[in-house]
């Protein structure tokens, strides 16, 4: 490789919104749109009857001419299918994993939080309420199961440990758990250049990014500039609204940091070029 000519990849995380039906093609433009080379999805509906009679697949209308590749990771099943994460790319990956983070998935309530989830139907207004009557019983203290996915990807010569995660809004306790988890799944990585990208729900301050910030770059957050990527004004609790990220090792400059303003979701992608050094 010339040393005068640097590897760059351009990289994008967007949360989808997961409880309607979404204009999946115009979320994909978006990307694409955007010369997005590799981007982390979050709130994927996966083959599941969640919003209709027939199965429903976020991921269907982003996979093709552009994005050649995807990688679903499983977060919990869902009515009749599941839900997650993915990540889409124009380049191949090597391998893929899936790490569980924490939760409280062992409370008895979660137990049956977990059970509503999976029998979950649109066309079962049963199931709905049973849905509704457990978050109106216990609240905040039902708690998804937390994943982060990791696929490696090769960029002219040179391989890259990619994550994509979806954390906890539950708690701030449990988050920072969660972003500390991630921290030592990143230091133990061989891979020589490392991105993990998604929705950190990082929403009460914009303190708690500091447990990255010292061994890892920050597209959010970087110089000072915060971007709002959560624009709907629905939720009293939230403090601030930049709570999605790109992060990576420091041997990885961040550059050209946007948002790409839309109303296909509650979220707006980030997107930022990547150098390695």
């Amino acid at each position: 490789m010339n040393s005068s000519s640097p590897v760059t990849l351009r990289v994008g995380t967007y949360n989808l919104l997961s409880s309607r039906i979404n204009d999946t093609n115009e979320q994909r433009r978006l990307l694409e749109n955007n010369n997005v080379e590799i981007a982390g999805l979050q709130e994927v509906n996966y083959d599941n009857y969640r919003l209709s009679k027939t199965k429903y697949n976020s991921l269907t209308n982003f996979v093709g001419d552009h994005f050649q590749y995807s990688y679903f990771g499983n977060t919990i099943n869902f009515a009749g299918g599941q839900y997650g994460i993915a990540t889409i790319s124009t380049l191949p990956y090597r391998s893929e994993s899936v790490k569980h983070l924490y939760s409280n998935d062992s409370d008895k309530n979660n137990d049956k939080f977990i059970a509503a989830c999976e029998n979950y139907r649109f066309e079962d207004k049963s199931t709905i309420k049973d849905m509704e009557d457990l978050r109106s019983e216990y609240g905040m203290s039902l708690v998804e199961p937390r994943i982060v996915t990791r696929i490696l990807i090769n960029k002219d010569g040179q391989e890259i440990a990619f994550y994509n995660t979806h954390i906890s809004y539950a708690s701030t306790k449990l988050r920072v758990m969660q972003f500390k988890q991630l921290v030592e799944i990143l230091e133990q990585d061989d891979a020589e250049y490392k991105v993990i990208v998604g929705d950190f729900n990082a929403d009460r301050n914009t303190t708690d990014w500091k447990i990255f910030a010292d061994k890892f770059n920050l597209a959010n957050g970087q110089e000072g500039v915060w971007r709002d990527t959560y624009i709907v004004d629905d939720d009293p609790t939230m403090r601030v609204n930049s709570i999605d990220n790109i992060i990576t090792s420091k041997n990885i400059t961040i550059s050209n940091v946007q948002t790409v303003y839309s109303t296909e979701s509650d979220h707006i992608p980030l997107i930022a070029d990547l150098t390695l050094n």
